[in-house]
């Protein structure tokens, strides 16, 4: 008998799971987790770390996620060109963004403990957080004769129903709160009361992000995305209005960037001072259609992974923030209705799903409006969003133009089957500081006697972070040739940084949030990295060499596709301790310097901007 069918497959669910486990003590059963929670992982590891060794997925994850990216990427373009219509492209599913929901992560997970299923003799306990996920690997295991034991009591299902419940309910308030938060706020604003415009002038509507460093302290603009693009077409005769998303910014925050907007030269197009009553709940109608949605009978390589596809359908239905951005496309109507002339609209191309209904009402309003997309920010391969399917392009809103900001975004998005006429090569307006700096890294030596600084720049993500210092801290730990040096992000709290850095024993660090990041590149041995920021890109183009560390249980998102630089990315401490020599070899045998490779990404990447490739916006 094969062996696979004696097996014992067991499945606890996260929520629950310290009580669960503290009543497992088996020696021949192996323990896997199955999220990307790392704080919570690195509790329960150390928890059990006497009884138990519970572990993620390591290089597993990362290795299925390569070859599972093509057939999930063909089954979500198929649901695209199913469901095509306007509401369905305001849902997160239609975006096809890994980072949006959690339904790739759990794809990946599924696969993954399929194949450790097959392959492993010994008795398997699953920790997982996802009720589908628990589903789909259930009916699997079942299939294949195991015996199996659901930790999930008989009143779970009831229990997450309602909880899901209660979370609608919520949301719905939430919006409506939010909605007449906005409207006090707003009124700080000037409305735009001109429909008309001056004689020989075009008009042009850019949407783009707005945080709370877009206003200098003197209440000047600049243009988080966009640079000095709405003051050059000012200069060309154009009239420029603003559509502000606004991102990461408190209720104080709100009022102090309002204010700025009500005294700044800049004209601002806010949504709230045309909207109806009646906008806000159709925006919000649409994604009760996404959400209320059922699939069934979906498989990816004879799996069915419909229960994954609809637990994101659900979990992101009536989602507050992107109901909020999908009031632009209600906006549009109302201007249309004015009898509003706008002859250009550009926004900050990031492939989400903010830009779909966005995309579909400039296309049905203004039908006579170029629409131009600036692709201002990195490219990642991992993320399914920058890919198109074979044949979505035909249902995909897409824009007239993609502007590019660095020579190689060009062939990595004609690679990603987007449409090569709608390419054009264009100036990196974003970025401007890997100008000034470029060309000046150091030895890596500094003024902290013999150390050596690693800098490890942060993300947006806890999950990341944790996964970075736990690695980092094997990889050098009491070596004493290593300063630490964290820099740490917005969206991220320092208490509980330090609270993870304690509980791993990581006490030699200081933080580097001081000053520009390019001086801390010049006195920096190597920048460590596990992706999702441009900080790696610029500092490659510093001549800084950058270690990229690929994480266990969630997505590395890489925005470097140099296949020669002499760095691979790597995923152990082992292997981040090996790049550390390797680094110093490099620099001693003096051939292909990272100096040297600084100028191609320089080249690659950032097109500097000039009165010739400005003229793509035109």
């Amino acid at each position: 008998m094969d062996m696979s069918l004696c097996k014992q497959i067991t499945i606890v669910p996260k929520k629950g799971a310290a009580t669960v486990l503290s009543k497992m003590t088996s020696a021949d059963a192996l323990f896997y987790y199955l999220d990307e929670d790392y704080a919570y992982f690195v509790r329960l590891q150390n928890k059990f770390k006497d009884k138990i060794q519970l572990k993620t997925l390591s290089g597993l994850f990362d290795k299925t996620l390569q070859e599972m990216k093509e057939p999930v990427l063909e089954l979500l373009s198929g649901l695209n060109k199913k469901y095509d219509s306007y509401a369905w492209w305001g849902g997160q599913v239609a975006s096809k963004s890994v980072s949006a929901t959690s339904l790739f992560l759990n794809i990946i997970y599924f696969f993954c403990a399929k194949r450790l299923l097959l392959e492993k003799r010994e008795n398997i306990v699953f920790v997982v957080d996802s009720t589908a996920l628990s589903e789909c690997l259930l009916d699997f295991s079942k299939r294949q004769g195991c015996q199996v034991n659901d930790y999930r009591n008989k009143f779970y299902r009831w229990g997450e129903g309602l909880k899901r419940y209660g979370h609608y309910v919520a949301q719905v308030g939430s919006f409506f709160l939010k909605a007449l938060q906005n409207r006090k706020v707003f009124l700080k604003v000037p409305r735009l009361f001109s429909t008309r415009k001056s004689q020989g002038k075009k008009r042009v509507v850019i949407r783009s992000w707005i945080t709370r460093d877009t206003f200098s302290q003197s209440g000047g603009f600049e243009d988080r995305n966009f640079g000095r693009l709405p003051q050059w077409f000012q200069s060309k005769g154009y009239e420029v209005w603003i559509l502000p998303m606004f991102f990461n910014l408190s209720a104080r925050a709100m009022s102090m960037v309002c204010s700025h907007m009500k005294d700044s030269d800049q004209a601002f197009l806010i949504p709230e001072h045309y909207l109806r009553f009646s906008d806000y709940v159709k925006s919000f109608y649409n994604g009760y259609k996404v959400f209320s949605r059922q699939v069934e009978a979906l498989k990816i390589e004879g799996s069915d992974v419909s229960p994954l596809i609809n637990e994101a359908l659900k979990d992101r239905g009536f989602d507050v923030p992107l109901c909020t951005l999908n009031l632009s496309g209600h906006l549009l109507k109302r201007l249309k209705e004015e009898g509003t002339i706008i002859d250009g609209f550009y926004y900050a191309l990031e492939c989400n799903a903010p830009e779909n209904q966005f995309v579909l009402s400039c296309r049905k309003y203004f039908p006579d409006a170029d629409v131009v997309g600036f692709q201002h920010t990195t490219f990642f391969p991992n993320q399914l969003a920058y890919h198109l399917g074979s044949g979505e392009r035909e249902s995909h809103p897409l824009p007239d133009k993609i502007v590019c900001s660095g020579l190689i975004y060009r062939d990595l998005y004609k690679k990603a089957r987007f449409p090569e006429e709608l390419l054009v090569d264009g100036p990196n307006l974003r970025f401007k500081s890997v100008y000034s700096y470029s060309d000046r890294a150091g030895d890596g030596e500094n003024q902290n006697g013999d150390k050596k600084d690693l800098l490890l720049p942060l993300t947006f993500s806890y999950n990341l972070a944790f996964d970075l210092f736990m690695k980092v801290n094997e990889a050098v730990g009491d070596n004493k040739d290593y300063r630490v040096c964290i820099r740490t992000h917005p969206l991220l709290s320092k208490n509980i940084l330090k609270d993870f850095l304690s509980k791993i024993g990581l006490d030699e660090y200081i933080f580097a949030d001081e000053g520009v990041i390019q001086e801390w590149f010049s006195r920096t041995y190597a920048v460590i990295s596990t992706g999702g920021s441009v900080t790696i890109l610029e500092a490659a183009s510093f001549g800084t060499p950058v270690i990229r560390v690929i994480p266990d249980n969630t997505i590395y998102y890489d925005p470097f596709s140099a296949t020669d630089y002499p760095l691979e990315p790597v995923n152990t401490a082992l292997e981040v301790r090996r790049q550390l020599q390797l680094i110093r070899e490099i620099q001693n045998r003096g051939k292909m310097s990272f100096k040297e490779i600084s100028k191609k990404v320089l080249n690659d990447y950032f097109t500097e901007p000039s009165e010739e490739n400005l003229q793509v916006f035109l």
